[in-house]
């Protein structure tokens, strides 16, 4: 029985030895990705259909999935299994706001925690880090709607809390999300690395009881924003990194060279 959890998973990695698998298992992970386009991500090879990534490297299965298809395809990856790992797993919740830059920047997450706000000066459109791009918990905030593409509603903007979750911390989140227990998880979490207003937004969530997390769906909209984002953001920062920090640019470089290898 599916466990009834408000937050919901927006990116899930995992990697498991076949062995591990019984016939069933593998041949319904093999179903999801049938007349998929194939794909070589980080040495394993497969196929990839709606958002779902599914290929091996002779030893060791590997799951990736994004925006909705992770929030499904979490339930179908068993804790049990021998020799399970959970590389990444991300929990969000994405509510309505007067105005999700203005909460953004007025967030004071506690001094333990490293953190970076990222504000667009020309546009809409900001974002909090909080924890170190390298710990195994970050947190994420930003202007979903802005991010989207999208228009202001009647409702506001939606705003984004992510907990991006890797190693240790993912393998505890599965185990969390199949116990029915992933709201809890996340709250605790989510309240160490912000503030009183962050958690009353998302105790209020949780406690509307028509309340679901607002899952991702990709469209043809949402696919050009990325696009555009990555020509207008994303390569103009790499440009800039080439200068500021040559290493850690050649070793990005490098590291994205692993997707299409």
């Amino acid at each position: 029985m599916k466990a009834e959890n408000k937050v919901h998973v927006d990116y899930l990695v995992v990697t498991v030895p076949v062995t591990s698998l019984d016939s069933e298992a593998l041949n319904r992970f093999a179903s999801l990705t049938i007349e998929g386009d194939f794909r070589r991500i980080y040495g394993f090879a497969g196929f990839v259909k709606d958002r779902l990534f599914v290929g091996d490297n002779g030893k060791r299965l590997m799951v990736q999935a994004t925006g909705s298809r992770a929030n499904e395809i979490v339930y179908l990856i068993e804790p049990s299994w021998q020799g399970l790992s959970v590389a990444r797993l991300d929990l969000q919740v994405t509510v309505y706001v007067a105005d999700a830059d203005s909460v953004i920047r007025s967030t004071n997450p506690p001094n333990m925690y490293k953190a970076m706000r990222v504000v667009n000066l020309n546009e809409r459109g900001s974002t909090l880090y909080v924890g170190s791009p390298k710990s195994r918990i970050r947190l994420r905030l930003y202007n979903k709607t802005a991010e989207a593409g999208e228009e202001r509603t009647e409702l506001g903007e939606r705003l984004r809390i992510e907990l991006q979750l890797r190693n240790d911390s993912a393998d505890r989140a599965l185990i969390n999300i199949h116990a029915g227990s992933a709201d809890m998880f996340y709250l605790y979490h989510v309240k160490r690395m912000t503030d009183a207003y962050i958690n009353s937004i998302i105790e209020k969530a949780f406690a509307n009881s028509t309340f679901r997390a607002m899952i991702e769906t990709d469209t043809e909209k949402t696919v050009d924003t990325r696009k555009e984002w990555i020509e207008h953001s994303v390569i103009p920062a790499l440009a800039k990194m080439s200068v500021l920090d040559s290493e850690y640019y050649k070793k990005l470089i490098e590291r994205l060279k692993m997707f299409i290898e």
